[in-house]
């Protein structure tokens, strides 16, 4: 018989993969905002990337080393910039920080923990059930709303 407690292989992918998605996402956009969208040399030149040493740098000193709460912080002001307008009237995702740091506190528990969490850190040894379904659940809610935000506030403005 199974380990209720032991975390399912297949949410820990899908937990991964959800989350390089909405990093991969919010990256773009922040290389967008600073000038670094990829270049791309012509025909003759096997249509390499013109522009990759700076992309690396700037990925490697600068957004690898971004927490969630500073990457929600300059989401935010690229999206109040991209749309001038002011954070009321931002699109699809009330509490967008909090919510970002939600999704990414879910991926730490994931990949971090032998034994279930709730987001406050506590473990449900006692309980029948593990946090591992509903901290799954939580963590596909918050993708939803996270990607439609980024898309909707920056892809959708052409």
């Amino acid at each position: 018989m199974e380990n209720p407690f032991e975390l399912p292989k297949e949410m820990l992918h899908e937990v991964i993969i959800r989350t390089l998605e909405i990093t991969n996402i919010s990256n773009t956009i922040i290389r967008k905002s600073f000038g670094l969208s990829l270049k791309f040399g012509e025909k003759e030149e096997n249509y390499r990337i013109l522009n990759a040493n700076e992309i690396n740098r700037f990925n490697d000193f600068f957004l690898e080393n971004f927490g969630a709460s500073s990457r929600a912080d300059i989401l935010l002001e690229i999206v109040k910039d991209t749309c001038k307008c002011n954070e009321g009237e931002l699109k699809h995702c009330k509490d967008f920080k909090n919510k970002l740091i939600d999704f990414y506190k879910i991926r730490n528990i994931f990949a971090h923990n032998i034994f279930p969490k709730d987001l406050k850190g506590n473990t449900r040894l006692e309980s029948s059930t593990p946090y591992w379904l509903e901290l799954n659940q939580q963590h596909i809610n918050l993708h939803k709303k996270l990607n439609e935000f980024l898309s909707s506030n920056c892809f959708d403005k052409r």
